[in-house]
C-alpha cells in the first residue's frame, strides 16, 4: 500500500504526464492545420504523385502518434480518477492484487500491473 507522500507524488506524475500528452496532442493538431494552409486547399490532398506519397505518408505518422498519445491520455486520466475515487486501491495490481511498487509507479505511474503481470500479459 501506497504512503499519502507515495501518491502525492505518484499524482504529480500523473498530472505531468496528462499536460504533456495533451501538448503532444495539440501539436498534432498544428500539423495538420500547417499542412492544410500550406496546400492552400481545403482538402490535405495534394494532386501531384510525389506530393500526395510524402504527405500521405506524413498523415499516417502523425495520426498513428496521435493515436497512441490519445491512448496514453486516456491511461492518465484512468489512473487519476482511480487515484482520486479509491485511493486505497491505486497501486494494486488488477490482475493479481498485489502492489505494483513504487519504484514502477514512479517510472510509469499509470501501471496497471505489476512486473511480473506485466510481462505474463506481453508475452500472450
Amino acid at each position: 500500500m501506497l504512503t499519502s507522500e507515495e501518491r502525492d507524488r505518484i499524482e504529480k506524475l500523473l498530472l505531468r504526464e496528462r499536460e504533456q500528452a495533451l501538448e503532444a496532442l495539440g501539436h498534432f493538431e498544428e500539423r495538420a492545420d500547417d499542412l492544410r494552409e500550406r496546400s492552400g486547399e481545403i482538402s490535405l490532398y495534394r494532386f501531384h504523385m510525389a506530393d500526395i506519397g510524402t504527405e500521405a505518408q506524413e498523415q499516417e505518422k502523425d495520426f498513428l502518434l496521435a493515436s497512441n498519445e490519445g491512448r496514453r491520455l486516456y491511461e492518465v486520466d484512468e489512473a487519476l480518477r482511480k487515484l482520486y475515487k479509491t485511493p486505497e486501491d491505486f497501486g494494486k495490481c488488477e490482475r493479481c492484487g498485489q502492489p505494483i511498487g513504487f519504484a514502477r509507479l514512479e517510472v510509469i505511474p499509470q501501471a496497471r500491473h505489476c512486473a511480473n503481470c506485466q510481462a505474463l500479459l506481453e508475452q500472450a
